[in-house]
Formats: structure tokens, sequence, C-alpha cells
């Protein structure tokens, strides 16, 4: 006699023998940089240790649009106006709240979002928020992270970045501890992003 099928959802204690992991489902956990340290999406801490991978620049535009009292509506997601698509162009959407936009690649030197004094805060910084992604595999894990590296941190990325060029060391071979430096000025609380490097991983650690 014929039985039906159970139903129910059958729970992995641990991934099958012969199951390939499925990278192209995963992505990678979230840590901003904060006054005290970073943020991720389900926890803060005060430093990182691992290798960077690698390090990718990123220019992002949000949409604003005003209400009726002149507050910015707040929309989740919010809609993007503009975002790098590759080194020195950005994709620039016409209707930003309509999914099918029309696309206008521009230049990022000539676009005047991108120009000191242009923050919507009243601000010196640009409107369009420059950041720089550092693909980041932390001690003991197999999976690696995104650190975001705001504005004021683009220097000390740049730094390291030039320090491992003139010593011809990839970024993964360099074994480093990431934190962040406290910084105030009236109300305003932010970290600047320290790259201290703990020495230099042999060819077995790089395996």
């Amino acid at each position: 006699m014929a039985t039906a099928e159970s139903t129910e959802l059958a729970v992995w204690t641990k991934l099958p023998v012969g199951v390939e992991f499925p990278e192209q489902d995963l992505r990678p956990e979230r840590y901003r940089t904060k006054a005290r340290g970073f943020e991720g999406p389900i926890d803060t801490v005060a430093s990182i240790t691992g290798v960077i991978l690698a390090v990718r620049a990123a220019r992002w535009l949000p949409f604003e649009e005003l209400d009726a009292t002149g507050k910015v509506i707040d929309r989740d997601p919010a809609p993007t106006q503009c975002q790098l698509v590759e080194p020195g162009t950005g994709a620039w959407r016409t209707a930003p709240l309509d999914p099918f936009s029309d696309i206008d690649l521009r230049s990022c030197t000539d676009c005047p979002m991108n120009k000191w004094g242009t923050a919507t805060n009243g601000g010196k910084g640009k409107a369009c928020r420059e950041k720089r992604l550092l693909l980041v595999l932390r001690d003991g894990e197999d999976l690696p992270v995104v650190v975001i590296a705001p504005p004021t941190s683009i220097l000390a990325v740049q730094q390291f970045e030039t320090r491992a060029a003139a010593r011809r060391k990839r970024l993964g071979q360099i074994h480093v501890k990431l934190s962040t430096v406290y910084q105030k000025q009236g109300q305003m609380e932010w970290g600047v992003l320290a790259i201290e490097e703990l020495g230099l991983l042999g060819d077995e650690a790089q395996a």
C-alpha cells in the first residue's frame, strides 16, 4: 500500500557529504565602522583580526524627496539616484522611484554631486557618499565579511594598499588587526579605521 510522502521540513544538523557549499547563495555579513568598533547585523566588535582579501571603491548618491513640511521622506530601502558601476563612472537614474527608470552613465569627475561642499546636511562633504568596501577573512572563519570604511577612513585604506605595493606584497599576505580611533566634535561621534599589520603569513597559512 502506498503511503503519503512526509511534508515535514528536514533540518540538517550538518552539510551532507558530497554536497557542494552554495557560495552563490551566500551574502557576506557587513560591518560598519562606528565610533567604538564595528557594527554588524547581530553583534558589535571592538576589533577584527584576519586578512584583507580585496578592496573595492563604492560611491552612492541617495535620492531624497521632501514632504510638505520640508522633511526628507523616509523610505526603506532608500532609493538610489546614482551608483558607481565601474571606476570613475556612475549610473544616474532619471526616475529613482521607478525600477524601470532610464539610466544615464556619467563621469564621476565631472559630476557636481561629487564636489566638496555639496553635502545635503550643509557640511563640507560631498553629496555623493564615497566609501571603501574591504573583503576580510577573519581568523578562524571560512567565509569573509565586508567591512565598510566611510570617507574619513579612505586615507587609512589607501596608505595600507600603498605600503603593501611598495613591498610587492598582496593584501592577502598580510595579517592585520582592524580597529577604530574614536573621534568627537561637538555632539558628533565617529570612528576612523586603523589598520595594524601583525605580520606576514607563511605559505601554509595562505593556502
